[in-house]
């Protein structure tokens, strides 16, 4: 019986951790951060105009979006744009991508263990997430710490950037993607239709292109891409990936 009651207390003590962890399940054992080596968090949101649970957690990443330690990242998913709302009829989010639900679930496989999604999720890093709308555990998320990020600066000369990526701190057990990501600074939209008719939002930073630039294997690397246009921002960032799960973000910064 002694036996059975240790590995039981064992077992409940690994359930309470990744409970506390938000599920995390790394694809590869990162060094933690150090002083020098830690870079801005990314704090990603999955939402739909046509829930009626994503306001708050809009509102939430908006106020977020003002934090210079952050990048802030709003994608919208396309699960919600053929649901009908009674009289209220259905809504389809302008902004609404299959590519960003399938993001999201390539998180939940590696988060949760499935491919299930729902909204508002909050994403922290590529590691750990939780109710987008629950300010208080996205900011323990936050204030967490975090693995090891690479040095990344981005310059822009006219229109080219030159995104420069430095040593990371370990060997990397397998490639990484660099990904520059477009994106509407700012949007304010009053919807007519759906679960949120008559209701107005308002976002920051919201994902309308992704786009594969390159690969990081940890050495240093620099490479150059094509600048947003002025009415657009920019972002790259840096993640491991293995088949339909994605992994950490090593490395992220806005563009100039």
């Amino acid at each position: 019986m002694r036996i059975s009651l240790i590995a039981l207390a064992a077992s409940v003590a690994i359930l309470v951790l990744v409970s506390l962890r938000g599920g995390a399940q790394t694809l590869h054992d990162l060094p933690r951060a150090q002083a020098i080596a830690a870079g801005p968090i990314v704090a990603e949101l999955f939402t739909s105009q046509s829930c009626s649970s994503c306001p708050p957690a809009e509102k939430l990443f908006a106020e977020l979006a003002e934090r210079e330690d952050l990048i802030v990242l709003e994608w919208h998913v396309d699960y919600w744009d053929r649901l009908v709302h009674g009289r209220a009829g259905a809504w389809k989010d302008p902004f609404s991508s299959p590519d960003h639900t399938a993001r999201q679930r390539q998180y939940n496989r590696a988060l949760r263990g499935t491919a299930g999604a729902y909204t508002p999720q909050a994403v922290i890093n590529g590691s750990a997430e939780t109710v987008g709308s629950r300010r208080h555990d996205v900011e323990a998320l936050l204030g967490a710490p975090i693995h090891a990020t690479a040095p990344l600066e981005i310059i822009q000369e006219g229109d080219q950037l030159h995104v420069n990526i430095g040593d990371y701190l370990s060997d990397l057990e397998r490639d990484t993607a660099i990904v520059q990501l477009t994106l509407l600074p700012e949007q304010t939209t009053s919807v007519p239709r759906g679960e949120n008719r008559g209701v107005r939002l308002f976002s920051k930073n919201i994902v309308l292109d992704a786009k594969e630039i390159g690969t990081y294997s940890g050495d240093a690397l620099s490479l150059t891409a094509n600048a947003p246009s002025s009415e657009h921002g920019c972002a790259v960032i840096i993640q491991e990936r293995r088949g339909n799960r994605l992994g950490p973000i090593l490395a992220a910064s806005y563009c100039p």
